[in-house]
C-alpha cells in the first residue's frame, strides 16, 4: 500500500520554519544543497509546464515551502559531522525559479535516517502526483526497485552471519518470501512483471547523460521504451550516451554479438556430437580408421572450446 505522503510529512517534520524567524530562515535559504543524485529524482518538466510554473511564480508567489533534507555534511561527503547540511528533497523546479527571480520561498526540514530513506520518501512523493507521464512513472518504480535490490544484495554480502558474545555463529533469520518486486508490485498495484520491467527502464536510462535521460522522459526525445530496457544489458557505463541514435548503434553491436555467440555455440554442439558419433562408431567396428576419426574429432572440439 503506497505510503500516504501527508502523513508521511506530518511524522517525518521537525519543524516548520517561516518568515517569522527571519535570521534562521535566510541562513538556511543560503546553505541549502542541491544533490544531482537526488536531483535524478524529479521528473523534468516540459518547456511548457516550466513556463506555466514561472508564470504562476511570479503572480502568486511560492505558497508551498521547500522541502529540506536536515542532515550534517559528513552524511552527503561534503564535510563534517558538526557542519549542517540542508538537502533539497522537493521542489527543484520553484527553487531554480526563485533564486533567478528574487521570489520569497519557506522552507521545511525533514528528518531521516539514511540516504535510502530519502530516495523512497522522494519515490513515493512524485509517484503520488498526478502530473506523472507513464515513462516518469515507471522510471520512479524502477529507481524503487533497484535502490532497494541493491541494498538487499549488500546486506546478504557483506553479513551473512553474526557472532555472539560467546564468539559462536549465529545466523540471520531466514529472509521473507516476498520477493522485492512482488512487494513494490503489491505497493503500486501493478504486476510483478511491471515492476521487473520498470527496473530493466530505469537501468537503461542511466546509460544515459542527465540530459538525454530527461528530455526523453520529458517527451521531448522520442525512443521505444523496449529499446532503453534492452540497453541495460548492454556494457555501457552510466551517463556514458549522449544521443538518441547512439542507443541504435549500441543496440545493433549487442545483437551482433548475441549472434555470433549463438553461432559459436552452434559450432561446438556440432563439433560434440561429431565427437559422440565417432566414438559411437569406432565403439561398434573397433577399426584403426574409426579410432583415428575420434581424435581427429576431439581435437577439432578442443579447438573449438579455446
Amino acid at each position: 500500500m503506497a505510503k500516504n505522503i501527508k502523513m508521511s510529512i506530518a511524522e517525518k517534520a521537525r519543524v516548520a520554519i517561516t518568515n517569522s524567524s527571519f535570521s534562521p530562515l535566510e541562513s538556511i535559504k543560503q546553505n541549502i544543497t542541491v544533490l544531482e543524485e537526488l536531483k535524478s529524482f524529479i521528473p523534468p518538466l516540459l518547456d511548457s509546464e516550466l513556463a506555466q510554473l514561472k508564470a504562476n511564480l511570479l503572480a502568486n508567489g511560492c505558497k508551498d515551502p521547500l522541502l529540506l533534507w536536515e542532515t550534517t555534511k559528513d552524511v552527503i561527503g561534503l564535510g563534517s559531522e558538526f557542519e549542517p547540511a540542508y538537502v533539497l528533497i522537493d521542489g527543484h523546479n520553484r527553487y531554480g525559479i526563485c533564486k533567478e527571480f528574487g521570489i520569497t520561498f519557506n522552507v521545511q526540514l525533514l528528518s531521516f535516517n539514511s540516504f535510502k530513506e530519502v530516495k523512497e520518501h522522494m519515490i513515493d512523493l512524485q509517484l503520488g502526483r498526478r502530473n506523472l507521464n507513464a515513462q516518469q512513472a515507471s522510471y520512479l518504480r524502477g529507481l524503487r526497485y533497484n535502490t532497494e535490490k541493491n541494498d538487499v544484495i549488500g546486506n546478504l554480502q557483506g553479513k551473512k552471519e553474526e557472532i555472539d558474545s560467546d564468539g559462536q555463529n549465529v545466523h540471520l533469520e531466514k529472509e521473507p518470501k516476498i520477493t522485492t518486486a512482488e512487494r513494490l508490485a503489491k505497493e503500486y498495484n501493478v504486476g510483478e512483471k511491471t515492476i521487473r520491467r520498470d527496473a530493466a527502464f530505469a537501468e537503461g536510462l542511466e546509460k544515459l547523460t542527465p540530459t538525454l535521460r530527461n528530455e526523453v522522459l520529458s517527451g521531448k526525445k522520442k525512443v521505444d521504451k523496449n529499446k532503453i530496457q534492452l540497453l541495460a544489458k548492454s556494457n555501457e557505463e552510466n551517463q556514458s550516451i549522449n544521443d538518441i541514435e547512439k542507443v541504435d548503434e549500441i543496440l545493433q553491436q549487442v545483437s551482433k554479438e548475441k549472434s555470433t555467440e549463438s553461432g559459436q555455440i552452434d559450432i561446438a554442439q556440432e563439433k560434440y556430437n561429431k565427437v559422440l558419433s565417432t566414438i559411437n562408431e569406432a565403439y561398434q567396428t573397433r577399426s584403426i580408421q574409426a579410432f583415428e576419426a575420434v581424435e581427429i574429432a576431439l581435437q577439432e572440439f578442443k579447438l573449438i572450446l579455446n
